[in-house]
């Protein structure tokens, strides 16, 4: 695991060594094992680098035989030795056993066509001398970022946005419609960033730069479908769900370090920490983070788990003044990031980090087996489900005669962002000043694009869909990546996983979300089935809680931080009042829902850090 950073002047003018290594510099963080740079002209990479595999002779840049083609990589590939050997028998030659040599010989044998055979995690930059050209390319499913940066006569890649800030004399450009894109959704999806000048490329594209231009041009090269197979009946579903997370699972653990896994006490993490246990001859290192408020704190069934598998396990309470750490998560996000959850996120991976360099974690389930409760509210407002026969029958009535009150509910991207949303247009409406409400969003790029690509899908899977090109890249994935990376710590997620999400993909949508045996409508319930053999029934039926701190109990205007926190936002002198009317933001901030005092804040600190780096226009 690694980070990369490369610089480009399309004007000739040689590259400052000094200034491609404070880009790289400014990611340390993200590889502390070694780091390298070189410059040829123009053109200049940096790398930063965990030391998981090849620990001797997996540093970078790397390059071929004869020094023409040049490579920057982050990321792991799974199946990366079965490629390599595929390579051997057409006659490249190694020098090192690391999957970053693998890709340029994969990249010289196929082209660009070569990330279509890889499985795993990872961005990279692959500078080509013969062709004149940087070739740029992230995983399917986005676990690993890559910014890019175009300005008058420099093109620059980073895996954080806080490594452009070190060029020399870039000014920036604050893009206003990202920041209400972050108050509507809670984050800035692709290709915005909160720079006009910065943006990400999506998951699964690939993208060149012709270095006589530097004109771009991008690709999507994979995309999930869902094609259900009804033909396969429910016990071989729950078998072949058995199989693929294993075989997942084990593919994930090849690594020269020790390894251990998050525990968080829900469904998807105990998975993989069942099947690490059986596969490891050892027990497996657990981390699990816990809150005094009981209510929040899935400790115990993280103990259910460790107990079961005799896990070495160890445990952190986290207590409100760990929001010591926002000017931190700030800096390294880079741009408002409304998720709250990087809290425990910061700290289990400390907590990790401090064991080892490695750990695998649950994330992605959700996503691929309809586990979100939102799932379950959706199809239940959708079709009625779990709402009384009476109400059914009267519910048409009644909207005849209060259509605000009963609006009619159907599947549509309008609705689905009206059902995930966080700031609606009128409250975003109220809260910019009168000169900045052109920059209020009633469509998603991104959003609009995608939901054109799944509309034919069955309602649950459509939102599926939706969420794994959308919330899972942009938010999940994100949080995940920049809060453990802060530490150096590698993580792998063996259910964001192209092979596990084409086969979720395949499973009707009626064996996932459907009663469980309470008789509640509840997600994932084939895959708790597939559990059933390593985990008690009410175990795996309990209401799902999600991994997230007791934010209403500390941030809301009720809550431990609220004086703080109100006496620092509606602070006159706060940046906030160049963009935003104060009463609008008085009135969000009294009320109970946390959300909008945590967008506020984080909003806030990172005016505090960059207001200087940026214009408004």
């Amino acid at each position: 695991m690694c980070g990369i950073v490369g610089l480009i002047n399309g004007n000739g003018m040689l590259v400052n060594p000094d200034v491609i290594m404070r880009m790289t510099n400014a990611i340390i963080h993200r590889g502390p094992t070694d780091g390298g740079t070189i410059v040829h002209g123009s053109i200049a990479l940096g790398n930063r680098r965990l030391a998981i595999i090849d620990l001797e002779g997996g540093m970078q840049p790397l390059c071929n035989e004869d020094g023409k083609i040049w490579i920057t990589y982050n990321g792991e590939i799974y199946n990366f030795l079965k490629i390599k050997q595929e390579l051997v028998e057409k006659g490249h030659q190694f020098k090192t056993i690391s999957d970053t040599e693998m890709v340029v010989h994969a990249y010289e044998e196929w082209g660009v066509k070569c990330v279509e055979q890889f499985r795993g995690m990872f961005a990279f930059a692959i500078l080509d001398h013969r062709k004149n050209q940087i070739f740029l390319a992230r995983d399917q499913l986005g676990i690993k970022p890559l910014y890019y940066l175009e300005n008058p006569g420099i093109f620059a890649f980073s895996s954080e946005i806080e490594a452009f800030h070190t060029i020399p004399d870039l000014r920036l450009t604050i893009d206003l419609e990202a920041i209400d894109q972050y108050f509507w959704i809670q984050y800035i999806p692709a290709p915005k960033s909160i720079f006009r000048e910065i943006k990400k490329l999506p998951p699964a594209n690939r993208m060149i730069v012709n270095l006589d231009d530097l004109s771009l041009k991008a690709e999507e090269y994979w995309n999930l479908e869902f094609e259900p197979d009804i033909h396969i009946c429910e016990q071989e579903w729950i078998e072949a769900i058995d199989f693929e997370i294993r075989e997942s699972v084990r593919a994930h653990l090849i690594s020269d370090v020790p390894f251990g896994a998050f525990l968080s006490g829900g469904i998807d993490s105990s998975a993989v920490v069942a099947y690490m246990s059986q596969i490891l001859n050892k027990p497996v290192r657990t981390f699990s983070i816990g809150f005094e408020e009981k209510e929040f704190n899935e400790l115990a069934y993280a103990k259910v788990v460790s107990d079961r598998w005799k896990t070495e396990h160890k445990v952190q309470i986290i207590r409100p003044d760990a929001l010591g750490i926002l000017p931190a998560l700030v800096k390294h996000y880079g741009e408002p990031f409304g998720d709250s959850s990087a809290i425990p996120t910061y700290y289990v991976s400390q907590l990790a980090q401090e064991n080892v360099p490695m750990v695998l974690s649950g994330d992605g389930g959700d996503e691929s087996f309809g586990g979100y409760n939102s799932y379950v509210e959706w199809m239940r407002r959708l079709d009625g489900r779990g709402t009384p026969i009476w109400k059914r029958i009267l519910r048409p009535v009644a909207s005849f005669f209060l259509p605000v009150r009963y609006p009619p509910m159907k599947a549509s991207l309008e609705n689905w962002l009206h059902f995930i949303q966080y700031l609606n247009k009128d409250q975003r409406n109220s809260l910019w000043r009168k000169e900045y409400k052109y920059v209020i969003q009633g469509k998603l790029e991104m959003f609009n694009r995608e939901y054109e690509k799944a509309k034919t899908y069955s309602r649950l899977s459509t939102v599926q869909y939706m969420d794994i090109k959308t919330y899972l890249p942009y938010d999940i994935l994100t949080k995940v990546d920049i809060a453990s990376m802060m530490h150096g710590l590698e993580v792998r997620t063996p259910l964001v996983d192209i092979r596990v999400m084409e086969f979720a993909a395949k499973i009707p949508p009626y064996h996932l979300i459907k009663p469980n045996i309470n008789n509640i409508w509840s997600g994932k319930q084939i895959v708790k089935k597939a559990l059933e053999k390593y985990y008690p029934i009410e175990f795996l039926n309990r209401p799902k809680m999600g991994f997230s701190i007791p934010a209403v109990k500390w941030f809301s205007s009720e809550g431990i931080l609220s004086e703080y926190i109100f006496d620092r936002i509606l602070n006159p002198r706060s940046h906030l009042f160049e963009f935003f009317n104060f009463d609008a933001v008085q009135n969000l901030m009294a009320m109970k829902d946390f959300r909008s005092s945590w967008f506020f804040l984080f909003l806030d600190e990172w005016l505090n850090q960059n207001y200087q780096r940026f214009i408004i226009n």
